[in-house]
């Protein structure tokens, strides 16, 4: 089982058996994906917003080979699909609002268009359901590089990653996967795996025989973001019947990290309407 994490009234709570939360049908629930290099934890702060609402219950997930889960030798979209129908049926959760960022934005695409039961509505993060140039080798093969015997501390692994990476918070934002276990320094996401896989992650599933998904979609995408542009709009129409599009301006691919108000009360007004 993947790891996960629940918030509810605005707090991380102890989770014990699915019955204790998602026996209520009058529940509303979110279950919010995270990106490439990502972690369930990274959405904290809006999961705590979130579920704020006294009849909504979040659930935030460490996707497959992230967040310290188990590594598996593969990863794709379907296979991770896969993993949240199952968390589905473990939790008995039989309708849910998805939010999902980059990598977990067309995961959630996925779902709603293969298991479209589970869900209801779907906020789409910075993300096109198109096929993407692999121009992330570069940030898998810092990673890969750097020595970790050598690393006494996360300054020096900064240090070394700046060779390759010049913005500082992406290269925080990577780090965050170091951890220190009885004094040494691993990885909490499996490099490996994901590299073998990068050119299929970087891809939107090729699916046969598909009908549009016709609930409510929300888009929510950064004025300075190259993977969203309105000539995927079209794209977004091929798959999604009813579809909506936000636009935050002067925001980039972490568009919830730099404009985070405008980006809650987007996917706020949008999950209660």
């Amino acid at each position: 089982m993947i790891n996960f994490q629940i918030y509810k009234n605005g707090q991380e709570i102890v989770f014990e058996k699915p019955n204790d939360y998602f026996s209520d049908k009058m529940l509303q629930t979110l279950f919010i994906f995270h990106g490439l290099y990502g972690r369930g934890k990274n959405w904290q702060t809006f999961s705590k917003k979130f579920s704020k609402k006294e009849n909504q219950i979040v659930v935030t997930v460490d996707l497959r080979n992230h967040g310290g889960n188990d590594f598996e030798e593969d990863i794709s979209y379907i296979l991770m699909m896969n993993d949240i129908i199952s968390l589905f049926n473990y939790l008995g959760v039989e309708n849910t609002n998805l939010l999902g960022h980059s990598m977990g934005g067309k995961l959630a695409m996925v779902i709603a268009l293969l298991e479209p039961k589970y869900i209801n509505k779907v906020i789409i993060a910075d993300i096109s359901p198109i096929d993407y140039d692999n121009n992330e080798s570069e940030i898998i093969n810092a990673l890969l590089n750097i020595n970790l015997n050598l690393i006494r501390n996360r300054n020096e692994a900064d240090k070394i990653l700046s060779k390759y990476i010049d913005k500082k918070f992406l290269r925080s934002f990577l780090l965050q996967n170091l951890e220190l276990l009885e004094g040494k320094y691993k990885w909490s996401i499996n490099l490996m795996a994901i590299k073998k896989s990068l050119n299929d992650l970087r891809k939107f599933p090729h699916i046969k025989n598909i009908n549009k998904f016709d609930k409510e979609v929300l888009c929510i995408y950064g004025g300075n973001s190259e993977y969203v542009k309105e000539e995927h709009f079209n794209v977004f129409k091929r798959f999604f019947s009813n579809i909506f599009f936000h636009e935050i301006k002067n925001a980039d691919h972490f568009l919830h990290i730099e404009n985070p108000l405008e980006f809650y009360e987007a996917s706020n007004k949008f999950l209660n309407n």
